[in-house]
C-alpha cells in the first residue's frame, strides 16, 4: 500500500511538472496557450513587470517543471533525494501560482496537497532526541578466560574483540535510535532494551513523528513469559510469544556477545570456517541460531533462526545483521543492528546503539513502564 501511494505521488509530481511547462511556453512566449494568456503584469494586474520580467517568470516555471519531473522520477526509483527536490519545487510553484492566481489557482491547490505529503515524509525522517542517559550505578566488570573448545570462527571473533579474557556481564541497559516499521510505515524510533542477562528483558520503544511520540511499545520477558503492551492491546499467555521472546533475548545478547561464552548453558557447534550453530536454553529444551562471521574481518555479521510471529504462519525465518564502524584506535566497533522477517525482505527494525551500561541493578527497572 505504501508503495502504491508513493507511485501515485510520483505520478502527480510528474504531471504537475509537465503542466508547468505550459507556463514556460505561454510567458516566454513561445506560443499562445488559451488557459494562460500572455500578459506583462502579475497579481491580477497590480504588479507590472514588463516583457523582461515575464521572461524571468517564464524561466521559473521551467525550473519548477524540471524539479517536479526529476523529483517524481527519483521517488519512483526509491531515491530519498526526491523529497527535498520536490519540496523546493512545490514551494516555488506555490509562489508562482499565487502571483498568477486567476489562472493558476488549481496548481496552488496541488502544491498544497504535495506540501502536506512532504510534511508527513519529513516528519517520518527526523530522528527523535535520545533518551536521557541511564545513570544508575554500575558494578565493576570482571573477566573470565576465553573458554576452550569453541568453533574456529567463534574463537577467532572473541579473540579479535576481547583477547584471551572476556568480560562477565550480569545485566545490560542498551539505548539507541533508529527506525521501526508499523503497518507498512517506517517510523523514526528511540529504543531502550534492559537485560537481566540470560534471564529476561524489558523493551521500551517510542515511534515518533516530527520527534514526538505517536505510539509506544512496552514489552517484557520475565520468568519465561512474554508480555507486550502494543497500540492495539496487550498480548500475554501465549506460548508462541514466549518462544519468540526467548529468541529475542538471546538475539539482543549479540549486542554484548561476551555473555554468550560466559553462560555455561549456551552451546556452540562448528559448521564451517565462517559459520557456527549456537544453542540457547528455552524451558526444558533449546533453541537454535545459525551465526555467520565475515570471512575477511572475522567479525560477527548475522544471526538467523526460525521464530514464531503469529498463529497463521507459525515459525518463519528471521535474522539480524550487524554493521561496524572503526573506533578511535581503528578497531571495529558495533554500530547498527537490524532485524528482518524473511517474507518482508527489508528490516522491520534498525537500531544504532548509542549507550550501553553493564552490571547495573535492573531488578526493579526491568519491571516498570516507560523509559
Amino acid at each position: 500500500m505504501v508503495r502504491i501511494i508513493a507511485y501515485g505521488v510520483a505520478l502527480v509530481a510528474v504531471i504537475h511538472g509537465l503542466i508547468h511547462l505550459m507556463g514556460w511556453v505561454a510567458y516566454w512566449p513561445l506560443r499562445e496557450v488559451s488557459e494562460l494568456p500572455y500578459k506583462t503584469s502579475l497579481l491580477g494586474g497590480r504588479w507590472e513587470v514588463g516583457a523582461a520580467g515575464m521572461r524571468m517568470f517564464s524561466g521559473l516555471w521551467l525550473l519548477v517543471a524540471v524539479g517536479f519531473v526529476i523529483g517524481g522520477v527519483l521517488l519512483f526509483l526509491g531515491k530519498p533525494a526526491w523529497a527535498p527536490l520536490t519540496l523546493a519545487a512545490a514551494l516555488l510553484s506555490l509562489l508562482l501560482c499565487i502571483l498568477d492566481w486567476r489562472v493558476a489557482f488549481r496548481g496552488a491547490l496541488i502544491d498544497m496537497v504535495l506540501l502536506v505529503v512532504l510534511g508527513v515524509v519529513f516528519g517520518l525522517r527526523g530522528q527523535p532526541q535520545a533518551f536521557p542517559a541511564y545513570s544508575a550505578p554500575a558494578s565493576p566488570v570482571t573477566t573470565d578466560p576465553l573458554p576452550d573448545g569453541l568453533p574456529a570462527p567463534v574463537e577467532r571473533f572473541y579473540r579479535l574483540i576481547h583477547g584471551d579474557a572476556v568480560p562477565v556481564y550480569t545485566s545490560a541497559v542498551m539505548s539507541g535510535r533508529g527506525t521501526i516499521r508499523f503497518m507498512g510505515v517506517v517510523m523514526p524510533a528511540r529504543l531502550r532494551f534492559t537485560h537481566d542477562s540470560g534471564q529476561g528483558y524489558r523493551h521500551y520503544i517510542e515511534a515518533t513523528f516530527w520527534g514526538y511520540p505517536v505510539f509506544k511499545v512496552n514489552e517484557r520477558y520475565l520468568d519465561g513469559k512474554g508480555w507486550m503492551q502494543l497500540p492495539f492491546g496487550v498480548v500475554e499467555n501465549d506460548p508462541g510469544v514466549d518462544s519468540a521472546a526467548n529468541q529475542g533475548l538471546w538475539a539482543e545478547t549479540f549486542l554484548y556477545p561476551a555473555y554468550l561464552v560466559t553462560d555455561p548453558r549456551v552451546r556452540w557447534e562448528a559448521v564451517d570456517s565462517d559459520t557456527a550453530k549456537m544453542f540457547v536454553p528455552f524451558g526444558e529444551g533449546e533453541q537454535e541460531f545459525t551465526v555467520d562471521f565475515d570471512p575477511g574481518t572475522g567479525m560477527l555479521i548475522r544471526y538467523e533462526t526460525l521464530r514464531h510471529r503469529d498463529d497463521k504462519q507459525g515459525v518463519i525465518r528471521w535474522w539480524g545483521d550487524f554493521t561496524y564502524e572503526p573506533d578511535a584506535n581503528g578497531d571495529p566497533q558495533l554500530s547498527t543492528v537490524s532485524a528482518t522477517w524473511e517474507d518482508e525482505g527489508t528490516p522491520w527494525l534498525v537500531m544504532k546503539v548509542e549507550q550501553v551500561v553493564f552490571n547495573t541493578e535492573v531488578s526493579q527497572y526491568i519491571r516498570q513502564m516507560g523509559p
